[in-house]
């Protein structure tokens, strides 16, 4: 009987509903460029869920954006509003990309030394703004977004007239060594994968996860574990949480916020660098390409997660998957029935809006009817 109460009250909750609402708006959509909104949602289920390459592909697609959301809540936690995640990733990529794909020796050498590059890139540009704000009273929210303009910029020229390979279609760099990149769970052309497939079929849910899955899931699996240990378990965990919930209490407690800062910011900044760089050595794309983390928009998908998951790691799992699941079904749903794809990035832009109408009304009723004015007129 518990159980089914908290269930009803999780459905009564303003997420379930303003996710139900946004669905139903897009069904309009739908309609509108005539399309069976049934067909589609069904397309856009099959296409994420119905297959086990449907599975593999929304996983492998929701391992940065849940990164990069775990980057953002452990800012946004402490009450530091980090939105240069997009700056910070793709320094990171840019950063270790070049060790990955310039630097010779062996794979067990230059995998770690491509990672901490990424990481210390990341950190060193999240760096900046804090040093922004803690010397020179820059607000974080503003020097973190204006700070992804120079990284954009920067990664575009130097791909573009340094690392250019000419031999390419595309303006990218020379492909990761196939030792350097992030193999699947289980290699495609192994023995192992093979037993799996004739033993399992090929299309087998199993099979398409460890065969189409990269290992940089398995590195998202710690992080998750570690921001939630780090939240729950540590000393920087609580005192985050309480900066970000009254930064006054904090301070008069004894902690100082300016190394409160640093840290959170190195932290989320070098997240970022981590997952950025994950982009470059696993698949699909295994070169730096000009304008590539730009167009895949994985950090505002990321930043979306976030506040739909109130910064809480689990929900930033929970919110990642469904929004992977949207792009990718999008992608199949646009193959079998035509539909722009771009009917996701209405569908997630809907549910943060419905969400935040939802969470404001309330406030805002409760506003009105303490007003003074309110109180006259009951009089």
């Amino acid at each position: 009987m518990k159980a089914l109460q908290s269930f009803g009250r999780w459905l009564a909750s303003p997420i379930p509903v303003s996710v139900v609402l946004a669905l139903l708006i897009g069904a309009c959509f739908m309609l509108i460029a005539g399309v069976d909104p049934v067909s589609g949602y069904i397309a856009m289920v099959n296409g994420s869920f119905g297959s086990g390459a449907g599975l593999a592909n929304t996983l492998q697609r929701a391992v940065p954006i849940i990164g990069i959301g775990i980057a953002i809540a452990v800012a946004f936690r402490a009450g530091v509003l980090n939105l240069g995640t997009e700056g910070q990733a793709g320094l990171g990529a840019l950063a270790g990309g070049i060790v990955a794909i310039y630097v010779p020796g062996p794979a067990a050498l230059i995998v770690p030394l491509a990672f901490l590059a990424a990481i210390a890139t990341g950190a060193a540009w999240g760096l900046i703004t804090a040093l922004l704000q803690n010397l020179l009273g820059v607000p974080i929210l503003l020097s973190t977004l204006l700070l992804n303009y120079p990284a954009r910029y920067f990664s575009s020229w130097l791909i573009r007239y340094r690392l250019d390979e000419p031999t390419s279609d595309l303006v990218a760099s020379e492909q990761v060594r196939p030792e350097v990149q992030l193999s699947m769970l289980v290699p495609r052309d192994s023995a192992f994968a093979e037993t799996l497939r004739n033993t399992l079929g090929p299309t087998n849910p199993v099979t398409a996860i460890l065969t189409g899955v990269n290992w940089s899931i398995v590195v998202l699996i710690v992080v998750v574990l570690g921001a939630i240990f780090v939240n729950r378990r540590t000393r920087y965990g609580f005192e985050s949480g309480l900066a970000g919930q009254n930064a006054e209490f904090v301070r008069y407690s004894g902690v100082q916020p300016g190394p409160l800062v640093t840290r959170t910011m190195a932290i989320s900044g070098g997240l970022a660098g981590l997952f950025g760089l994950m982009l470059i050595i696993g698949a699909p794309s295994t070169r730096l390409i000009e304008g590539y983390f730009v167009q895949t928009n994985f950090a505002w998908t990321a930043l979306l997660v976030t506040l739909l998951a109130l910064y809480r790691p689990v929900g930033i799992v929970i919110a990642g998957l469904f929004f992977a699941a949207i792009m990718v079904g999008s992608d199949a749903m646009g193959r079998e029935l035509g539909l722009s794809p771009q009917i996701a990035a209405v569908i997630q832009a809907l549910v943060i809006i419905l969400l935040a109408f939802r969470v404001a009304l309330p406030k805002f009723r409760k506003r009105t009817a303490t007003s003074p004015a309110a109180k006259e007129d009951e009089r």
